[in-house]
């Protein structure tokens, strides 16, 4: 018997006609990394080509109808859903299957950061088409973060950044985003040196994470030869041992600035030379000349074409003290007021602040004054008054922004006839007793003291363009000599400024003031008229009174394409405003029945500020009322004011 014959006979007789396997095995060589990807490209195992005269087996079944992929099948993965999976893949059931094709899906499932790189594709072919079997392997799922090195951002804040990975397989790509994540979290408050120092995972699945956040671990100041140490340091509230803050420190660098000793002040961060985790933080600053002679002149509403000499030192003998003195002397009133007479003003005074009194956050500020001009305040008269201030100031450390000082004066009022027949003459005409005006005239020597507030968050002395700003104030005077008596008043302001786009701004604000004990005489009444108050008014043309209340509307721009012909700094920040002043007077004077003043007043109008360093915004409006005025008033008025209004 021929064994083999009939073993071979046997196999023929069993042998499916119709049958066909094929296995395709991708085999791949993927390295996963935890933190960085390798550039380098993936390879995969590679699969034979299928030899298409094997796929025409049934005629009823085309040959592309053969090698079409009917079915995607995943295994392998329990924390990752299928659903996600498929959705990376570009392949879809329909399709014709690729070789090529199928181990780029490969590679996009690899850099989802899930899978380890032991992932194979299993091709399985059928009557029906192609049934493809992806295999893949699920990194360590994450149980947990544990978070090292953070002192000035507590965990509560950083793990929600971290928390969407715990329960998932490790995912080098989710931990790389997180990562910005927290260093952006860091550097929106100001920690801007924050940096993830290292990652690294327990078997049980824990990922430990180990923050630098940028200690200073030394403060080095230069440049500076006049200017003592402390005297910078103070100002600096950035500490060594500290973290970094880049906010903290701008704040630091603006009051620096603000002392006016230093013509530019910077900062250079470097790594610490006894500590290489650590940083080197330099202050540079450039001193200038701060004793200075300054001659000038121009133009005011109060004491007319004006001449002065004055002298400034901005950092006394290098402590930061300010020393000053000015002498002023002018034509007298320039406008045609017939309640003020025509005299040449006379003033001079001197200064003297100490920003840190021995060494603490109080600063101490004396003034002494002899001021000899024509009165604003009470008409055709002659005020001359003497006197020195004290006055202690601190930060309020509890409330950001806020500061507190009390003053206290000396103060001799003195008050003249100027022009006895005119006062005579308007006394008759109004039908008025002439032993008023001693009223009027009445001054003394007076002790004032009184607590004052300041709040100010503006962004910018020079040009804000956000932030609020508010005082408030009182002064009792005590009456020491005289036939004045003993009286009290109070002033509130507010102003708000909101940004309008880059540059623009557009700001309101309103003043209250108010009597609170015994009544106040005329030469510190209330004033109504004039730049400081409402414009398009002379100075004191609405009126004064015991009591006032004022607003103010104003949009403040930069003048349109003046830059294109006039590129310098000064002019850049040139703003051109539209304003709406309103105001009324309580408790008015004897003065404004004497000039028919109206009391109150509304105005409309326009102007250029110009913002100069170390002497705030110049003021030059044109303002037009829109009710009564007093008598001899013309409709519009130019005005012109240094520094802030109220």
């Amino acid at each position: 018997m021929n064994f083999n014959k009939t073993f071979n006979k046997k196999i023929y007789n069993y042998l499916p006609l119709y049958f066909l396997i094929l296995v395709f095995c991708f085999n791949s060589s993927i390295s996963f990394a935890r933190v960085k990807k390798e550039e380098e490209e993936k390879k995969f195992t590679e699969a034979e080509e299928i030899d298409p005269e094997k796929l025409k087996i049934r005629t009823d079944r085309t040959y592309d109808e053969a090698i079409t992929i009917k079915d995607i099948q995943i295994t392998g993965n329990s924390l990752v859903s299928r659903e996600k999976i498929l959705n990376e893949l570009n392949i879809k059931p329909g399709v014709k299957f690729n070789r090529n094709a199928i181990k780029n899906e490969l590679k996009n499932i690899y850099n989802m950061g899930y899978f380890t790189e032991r992932i194979k594709a299993v091709p399985r072919a059928e009557p029906s088409g192609i049934t493809l079997h992806i295999e893949v392997e699920e990194n360590i799922p994450v149980t947990g973060f544990n978070l090292v090195g953070n002192e000035v951002i507590k965990s509560e804040e950083i793990i929600p950044i971290l928390e969407g990975q715990i329960g998932l397989p490790q995912n080098i790509l989710e931990l790389n985003n997180s990562i910005k994540s927290i260093e952006d979290l860091y550097a929106e408050q100001g920690y801007i040196l924050a940096r993830i120092k290292k990652i690294q995972d327990d078997p049980d699945g824990v990922i430990n994470v180990e923050l630098n956040e940028g200690i200073i671990d030394e403060i080095e100041l230069s440049g500076n030869v006049k200017t003592k140490d402390f005297v910078i340091e103070r100002h600096l509230t950035v500490k060594t041992g500290d973290v970094y803050n880049e906010i903290k420190l701008k704040q630091d660098l603006a009051r620096l600035f603000g002392t006016q000793a230093f013509s530019d002040v910077r900062r250079a961060i470097s790594p610490s030379e006894n500590n290489f985790s650590r940083y080197k933080l330099t202050i540079e600053v450039d001193e200038k000349r701060t004793g200075s002679v300054s001659l000038g002149g121009g133009v005011d509403t109060e004491t007319g074409f004006f001449g002065q000499i004055g002298y400034l030192d901005n950092n006394f003998r290098g402590l930061g003290q300010e020393i000053s003195a000015n002498f002023l002397t002018g034509s007298g009133n320039v406008l045609d007021n017939e309640g003020v007479l025509d005299e040449s003003p006379f003033q001079v005074e001197l200064k003297f602040i100490e920003p840190r009194l021995m060494k603490t956050l109080n600063s101490l500020q004396v003034n002494a004054f002899v001021n000899d001009m024509a009165s604003f305040q009470v008409p055709l008269s002659m005020e001359r008054r003497i006197g020195t201030r004290v006055e202690i100031a601190r930060p309020v450390k509890e409330v950001p922004n806020l500061a507190v000082s009390l003053g206290v004066g000396v103060q001799d009022i003195d008050l003249e006839e100027g022009d006895a027949d005119e006062i005579t003459r308007i006394f008759n005409r109004k039908k008025l007793n002439i032993a008023k005006r001693a009223d009027q005239l009445e001054g003394g020597t007076f002790i004032s003291v009184g607590p004052s507030l300041v709040y100010d968050t503006r962004n910018k002395f020079l040009n804000p363009t956000d932030g609020w700003y508010a005082s408030a104030n009182f002064k009792e005077y005590f009456a020491i000599s005289g036939d004045s008596e003993t009286f009290g008043k109070t002033n509130l302001t507010v102003r708000k400024f909101f940004p309008i786009g880059e540059k623009s701004t557009f700001t309101i604000g309103g003043k209250i003031g108010t009597k609170l004990i015994g009544n106040v005489p005329e030469f510190e009444a209330f004033r109504l008229g004039g730049p400081y108050t409402i414009r398009g008014f002379r100075e004191g043309d609405v009126g004064t009174g015991e009591g006032l209340m004022m607003a103010s509307a104003e949009f403040r721009t930069p003048i349109p394409f003046i830059t294109r012909f006039l590129n310098y700094k000064i002019i850049k920040d040139l703003r051109l405003a539209f304003f709406v002043d309103a105001g009324t007077l309580f408790d008015e004077t004897l003065t404004n029945t004497l000039y028919n003043y109206p009391g109150y007043g509304i105005s409309i109008g326009s102007g250029i500020i110009a913002p100069l360093p170390y002497l705030g915004p110049i003021r030059f409006d044109y303002g037009y009322p829109l009710t009564a005025v007093g008598e001899g008033n013309k409709k519009g008025r130019f005005t012109f004011g240094i520094g802030d209004r109220y």
